[in-house]
């Protein structure tokens, strides 16, 4: 089958397709652990990821950006729509922020350059014989591609710290922005001919939001390519079944803590497991 807009997120597309983020959910990145065992129930619908207030957000800034508005902003927002009162019909309070984020970017004309590409353009490839698909937020043909994201600072002094390693991390790295915009480079490149430019166009949540325009220097996403394929025949075995899927155990990780069977341990044992870093 094709991948369309309606079929893209689909339980068929995600079991013959990876995608960047089926990929950061398998591998993990700085900001959380992999599991396999959480992903394949994710791709099997066995479980589904809890949608954040985070996460809703940056899609319905997404959406702004593809000029959705009124009815169809319900429709693909329903639960994010007041339904009573003086305000039926809008975003509920706790979303209104999206607009005042979208009317700040959308008013700085670097920003607009960078998102005047095609929006939501869906292209599909192969690393190292595992298939993948993108969906592009904004792609200029033959120059640039540019993903939105949110953030919760902006600026340039703002780190993530990274408790596994003690890094601090600026945001698009703690998140794994890198490795998903390798994975939109290469697939592009295999459907164009074309080695592009790859952008962060970045948003703040703060009371004054600020816009930030990065851009993922070459070699940095060669790294993170690089990366990607080594993983790929693993995943390729996982997603087969030729492979059991394994827990991560890890504390932040919902599916392994819904999961989990209570076992009898010593103190000794505890506070040994805790030492190490496990959760």
């Amino acid at each position: 089958m094709k991948l369309t807009d309606e079929n893209y997120y689909s339980a068929e597309m995600n079991k013959e397709y990876c995608s960047a983020s089926q990929y950061k959910d398998i591998i993990g990145c700085p900001a959380f652990h992999g599991c396999e065992a959480r992903a394949m129930a994710t791709i099997n619908g066995e479980w589904e990821r809890e949608t954040t207030n985070a996460l809703l957000i940056g899609s319905i800034l997404d959406s702004l950006w593809e000029g959705v508005r009124g009815e169809e902003l319900a429709k693909r927002f329903p639960d994010c729509i007041s339904t009573r009162g003086a305000t039926k019909g809008e975003l509920k309070a706790e979303y209104k922020k999206c607009l005042q984020m979208y009317e700040r970017t959308y008013k700085d004309e670097k920003f607009r350059a960078y998102m005047s590409g095609e929006k939501q353009v869906i292209f599909s490839g192969v690393i190292e014989g595992l298939p993948f698909k993108v969906k592009l937020d904004s792609f200029i043909e033959g120059k640039a591609i540019c993903d939105l994201k949110t953030t919760e600072d902006a600026s340039r002094d703002f780190r993530k710290f990274v408790p596994d390693s003690g890094e601090r991390l600026p945001f698009y790295t703690y998140w794994g922005y890198d490795t998903q915009l390798a994975i939109y480079r290469e697939i592009v490149r295999q459907n164009t001919g074309d080695t592009l430019e790859c952008y962060i166009a970045a948003i703040d949540k703060k009371p004054h939001p600020l816009p930030a325009i990065i851009n993922l220097e070459s070699a940095r996403l060669d790294e993170a390519l690089e990366a990607v394929k080594r993983n790929c025949e693993s995943i390729i075995l996982l997603k087969s079944g030729e492979v059991e899927p394994i827990k991560c155990g890890s504390g932040d990780c919902d599916y392994c803590r819904d999961n989990y069977v209570c076992e009898v341990m010593s103190s000794s044992e505890f506070e040994t497991f805790e030492t190490a870093g496990g959760a």
